[in-house]
């Protein structure tokens, strides 16, 4: 989706935070273990040391679910407020480009994501009971901005309360 003509003119853009660094450090550890794990287990001669081989790949291959179609697509996003739309780019603002006009989100709501050493918030905008744009406050270092320009333009539908299976959900949804 291309960005429209009268959306170029950003009013608040945001900004990655150095912690950023760990989940492409854990996405780059297990891009790299993916296939060492299948070259093990294809290459062991004994049964147990495949049957090891196979529970790692199946663990590995989760956390980098996780990290690579989970945090990385829907998290780890470019966001642009502009006069009328949310410019949202996945993957860093590499991704794919997504515009949503002001008129269709619907309202917000915020989520303490578990963490060490302290938990963040997370803020989401709904778009007809969808969710359409996560605002983390562990990836942008200007979290506090853009969540005084959230607050000040949508519904607040207050605090829902952290689940890791609707989390694996919205990863395949």
């Amino acid at each position: 989706m291309d960005v429209k003509e009268d959306t170029t003119n950003p009013v608040l853009v945001s900004v990655f935070s150095n912690r950023i660094v760990v989940p492409v450090f854990y996405g780059v550890i297990t891009s790299i273990l993916l296939p060492v794990t299948v070259w093990y287990t294809l290459t062991s001669n004994d049964v147990f040391d495949m049957i090891g081989g196979i529970i790692a790949f199946i663990v590995v291959a989760l956390i980098w679910l996780a990290m690579i179609w989970g945090e990385l697509r829907l998290r780890a996003i470019k966001i642009s407020f502009t006069d009328k739309d949310i410019v949202v780019q996945s993957f860093f603002g590499i991704g794919n480009t997504k515009v949503y006009s002001y008129d269709t989100i619907t309202s917000f709501h915020s989520t303490l994501q578990p963490a060490l050493p302290l938990p963040y918030e997370c803020i989401t905008l709904i778009n007809n009971q969808k969710k359409v744009v996560h605002i983390s406050q562990y990836y942008f270092a200007n979290y506090n901005q853009l969540r005084g320009f959230v607050t000040g333009k949508f519904k607040n539908d207050g605090a829902k309360s952290f689940s890791l299976k609707k989390m694996f959900r919205e990863i395949f949804s």
